[in-house]
């Protein structure tokens, strides 16, 4: 049987994006590898059990700020950041291409 990501969704197999890499994203990103997602998290920092994750090869780590072609073959977009103007850019990056589900913190 397949694990499920906190809110019910089947997310293995699937690309999720986690946008920050700060304590939200520490929080979060363990449940989504739980659910066998394939996490892309973008963030120019992360925390160090972030980091862990990415050097053992968990989860594919982009140093940046994200722009908004990152949504591109994504099945869900997290943000985790305490910028609310750089939440909203994700957002609404995630709501031009319509089939994306987004969560906010």
């Amino acid at each position: 049987m397949t694990s499920l990501y906190p809110i019910g969704l089947r997310l293995a197999g699937r690309r999720v994006l986690v946008v920050g890499g700060g304590a939200v994203a520490s929080r979060r990103v363990p449940a989504l590898l739980e659910a066998e997602a394939e996490v892309r998290l973008v963030a120019p920092e992360i925390t160090p059990a972030l980091r862990a994750l990415a050097d053992s090869g968990r989860l594919d780590w982009v140093p940046r700020r994200f722009v908004p072609s990152d949504v591109d073959g994504c099945w869900l977009v997290h943000t985790a950041v305490d910028d609310r103007t750089a939440a909203v850019e994700v957002s609404e990056a995630a709501a031009e291409r319509r089939g994306v589900l987004r969560t906010r913190r």
